[in-house]
């Protein structure tokens, strides 16, 4: 399965990867730098490729 982070503010990237199959799994209120950036935590579904 692959995994990627999208700040929850970008809804244009969010609709990108959900677009190619994925989902959101969970949220973390901050970003990995520990700044006050809502991040969704999206991954792929083992039927979807995109390699």
């Amino acid at each position: 399965m692959k995994y990627v982070d999208v700040n929850e503010q970008n809804e244009q990237a969010i609709g990108f990867y959900k677009k190619f199959g994925f989902s959101q799994f969970g949220m973390s209120l901050r970003d990995s730098s520990g700044r006050e950036y809502p991040i969704l935590h999206l991954s792929l579904q083992k039927d979807k490729n995109i390699d």
